[in-house]
């Protein structure tokens, strides 16, 4: 990747690697990293804003998953996305995401982590820069530093709120 590449998403950027193309992402939060990371890939693909353009013909797809960790998470939706664009022309805009730890008993210790999302956009049969045939996370790792609930701290145990702290590197 060259140093002209200049994507439109704040806390994404391009990543050079040997043959290959590739994102480097921020993000305040999981949900926030889901997002930039779907429109930092569609960018990839068309290298042209996702999100500029006309509403006309605006689609929302609902889109579910899990996964045993949140690499892996991460990973199979940005192959969902990609497998949209690639088979219909499914640009994707916006997305709301929500993340939920789930069960899943093919995990080592049972639990696993749920998206649910909601994703906006159009079918574009414009211009491609590019196809993106895998997703791969060189060197990805993601430590789970905390995971607790309302009552394990200070809160009613009837009326439980669950929340973690995770390290992406």
């Amino acid at each position: 990747m060259t140093d002209e590449f200049e994507f439109p998403v704040p806390g994404v950027s391009g990543l050079e690697h040997t043959a290959d193309v590739g994102l480097e992402l921020e993000a305040p939060d999981l949900p926030e990293l889901f997002r930039r990371g779907a429109l930092g890939a569609m960018w990839l693909v068309l290298e042209r804003d996702p999100v500029a353009g006309p509403p006309d013909g605006t689609e929302t797809r609902p889109l579910e998953l899990v996964e045993a960790d949140l690499g892996d998470l991460f990973r199979a939706w940005l192959k969902a996305l990609l497998f949209w664009e690639e088979r219909d022309g499914f640009v994707t805009r916006s997305v709301a995401v929500a993340l939920a730890p789930a069960p899943l008993c093919s995990s080592p210790d049972g639990q696993a982590f749920a998206l649910s999302a909601r994703v906006s956009g159009i079918v574009d049969s414009g211009p491609r820069v590019r196809e993106i045939k895998g997703v791969t996370l060189h060197g990805l790792k993601v430590e789970r530093v905390d995971l607790r609930n309302s009552g394990d701290t200070a809160g009613p145990r009837d009326r439980v709120v669950g929340y973690g702290a995770f390290l992406f590197s």
